[in-house]
């Protein structure tokens, strides 16, 4: 169901966002599509939903409280350090990598969380791991009264994280932010079009996770990639983004180690969202190598090594780029967030990842 945004007060809210009046942010992406095109477009708008501010902005305040408790930690440093490299010296493929970054979080029952990363304030094109951001914003807006996750929401998200469909994210993401593809656009209507697909990035702010920069959907290839999507890619005066190795395109998608980390952190501890939607959340991303056997060099082919581990993650394959991010949980309840993004020309698809879980998981949460 589309985007139905309003402009009551809260720091949530899109009026507030965007500094647009509410006549200005029409319903959104498929609201005119008509009846016999269901299953396939999503369900026309009904009215207006009321957005409960209060709630949006008391989960973003513990969000903030905290992360604002997450602090380096040398002795988990040294070992991540340790471990990098060790691995790195029997990987002569991973040594050539252009970037790794890497951020890892430790969660304990009981105690304050602790950080460690590699290069992880290094921003990388993420590839689909950016799609379970857009999962996460999905629940968010439930909570919020933007949108339903009914039937065909549903079906769009279990294609955009179990199959990685790039047409169901690039659904999901224009549901999300009120925006279609089309030709490109008047200075006016672009700067609106714009505003908008910096929603979910300005929500992630609000949590207090910076360094991920999502504001497109993932493409295909073969004219999904036109008009108005190519204006943004193209407008360097949006902050965060990267450019590609050509540099015609100045602002694509980009993801930190430490900020992919911190998002994870909180849907492991049920935090950002109700505990009812980081459960739903986790769920559909919950990974198992016997049933996707192309996980045996991510996360949870690595992690589940250890007996009693789960792992909830997206990986993210595209050209140059190698990445996966996820929560390892052990039977005690202690959990892991780790994100690793690997850059490298010739493309890397060896075990780092897998290797680096196993580590993690077999140092830090025991068998």
């Amino acid at each position: 169901m589309p985007l139905l945004p309003i402009s009551p007060p809260g720091r949530l809210l899109i009026a507030v966002l965007l500094g647009v009046s509410a006549a200005l942010l029409a319903p959104a992406s498929f609201a005119d599509a008509p009846d016999d095109a269901m299953p396939d477009e999503a369900p026309a708008a009904e009215s207006a939903a009321v957005v409960d501010s209060v709630e949006a902005e008391r989960l973003a305040a513990g969000a903030r409280a905290f992360l604002a408790t997450l602090k380096p930690d040398a002795r988990l440093q040294a070992f991540l350090d340790q471990t990098v490299k060790r691995l790195l010296a029997k990987d002569a493929r991973a040594r050539k990598a252009k970037t790794i970054s890497i951020g890892l979080i430790d969660l304990q029952p009981g105690k304050a969380p602790r950080l460690a990363h590699w290069h992880g304030d290094t921003p990388v094109y993420p590839a689909s791991v950016v799609k379970f951001v857009y999962l996460i914003a999905a629940y968010a807006w439930q909570e919020q009264g933007r949108l339903e996750i009914d039937p065909w929401l549903d079906r769009q998200l279990t294609a955009m994280i179990y199959r990685s469909s790039n047409t169901a994210t690039q659904k999901v993401f224009r549901t999300l932010t009120g925006t279609e593809a089309g030709p490109a656009l008047a200075a006016d209507d672009y700067s609106l079009f714009r505003d908008r697909r910096l929603l979910v990035k300005h929500w992630l702010e609000a949590l207090g996770v910076t360094g991920i920069h999502s504001i497109h959907p993932t493409y295909n290839g073969g004219g999904d990639l036109y008009g108005r999507d190519i204006q943004l890619l193209q407008d360097a005066s949006v902050e965060g983004g990267i450019s590609n190795a050509s540099g015609n395109y100045k602002n694509r998608q980009a993801m930190t180690g430490i900020g992919t980390a911190k998002l994870l952190a909180l849907v492991a501890t049920d935090r950002g969202v109700e505990p009812d939607s980081a459960a739903a959340i986790r769920g559909r991303m919950q990974r198992d190598p016997r049933k996707q056997p192309y996980l045996r060099n991510r996360i949870a082919g690595g992690a589940m090594q250890t007996e009693g581990v789960v792992v909830y993650a997206k990986t993210g394959t595209w050209g140059p780029i190698y990445a996966d991010a996820g929560i390892i949980r052990a039977r005690s309840g202690r959990q892991l967030a780790l994100a690793v993004f690997i850059d490298s020309t010739p493309a890397y698809r060896g075990p780092f990842i897998a290797k680096l879980a196993r580590a993690c998981t077999e140092a830090l949460l025991g068998p």
